[in-house]
């Protein structure tokens, strides 16, 4: 698998153990010049330097911050041909103690960001590309406390399905990446007990607990036009089977 001469924005990717760095690293791995973005730019820049890539920070709260990024990355490589976008926050609470400032920060970021993300990284590609979005399990499987979160990822899984019919004829394709519970820093403290694999492998029927790298793997498939330049407005389950069950 080779993206010899891509560029791809990477979005989510300024922690240390999480999603759009895993990513971030495999693109690079597989040739593709790698933007990475996120609000904190000193772990971004230090990311770039390991994979030969470029920092941009983005705020995806902020329109105006997402479409400079994407102007900026096409300034600066010449061309846009992946964006994924992986950033996000839990912010977990009961539907009856739920507010209006409690909800507004999740919907920012994770639904009104996360669509004009599509609307300006598609402005960005002028030889078609590919949009990927990471989604969660939880957008499908009810878990309580998390209606907003999962609500905000529902609302985008759907929407990639209308972006697929909008961008067909630009050969502009969106896919999403359903994540199982796998640790990032987003879920460190999900795996602060000493059982938590003992409580959670057995919602998972293939037997073990996800990674970051799995669904790095997965982005990089979607992300090569010869090996899935066929699959567009879909959900791919990335957790072992456990969409098949319940949440632990």
């Amino acid at each position: 698998m080779s993206l010899q001469g891509k560029t791809a924005v990477v979005i989510g990717a300024s922690g240390q153990h999480n999603f759009g760095v895993a990513i971030a690293r495999l693109l690079a791995q597989n040739g593709a010049r790698v933007v990475v973005s996120g609000r904190r730019l000193e772990p971004l820049q230090a990311l770039a330097k390991e994979i030969n890539g470029l920092a941009i920070a983005c705020d995806m709260s902020d329109a105006a911050s997402i479409e400079a990024l994407f102007t900026a990355a096409k300034a600066q490589t010449g061309r846009v041909d992946i964006a994924i976008n992986s950033a996000g926050g839990l912010a977990a609470s009961p539907i009856s103690m739920l507010t209006p400032e409690q909800i507004q920060p999740t919907l920012d970021v994770s639904f009104i960001g996360a669509l004009l993300c599509f609307r300006y990284a598609a402005e960005a590609m002028t030889d078609g590309g590919s949009i990927i979005t990471i989604s969660s399990l939880t957008a499908r499987l009810p878990g309580p406390a998390l209606s907003v979160y999962a609500a905000a990822r529902a609302g985008i899984d759907y929407a990639i399905k209308v972006a697929a019919l909008e961008y067909g004829p630009k050969q502009i394709r969106f896919n999403s990446i359903a994540a199982g519970l796998i640790q990032t820093d987003m879920t460190d403290a999900m795996f602060t007990a000493g059982d938590s694999e003992a409580r959670f492998i057995p919602h998972i029927p293939v037997g073990r607990m996800g990674t970051i790298d799995d669904i790095a793997q997965t982005a990089l498939w979607l992300a090569d036009d010869e090996t899935s330049g066929f699959i567009n407005g879909q959900l791919i389950d990335v957790s072992g089977g456990q969409q098949n069950g319940k949440l632990p």
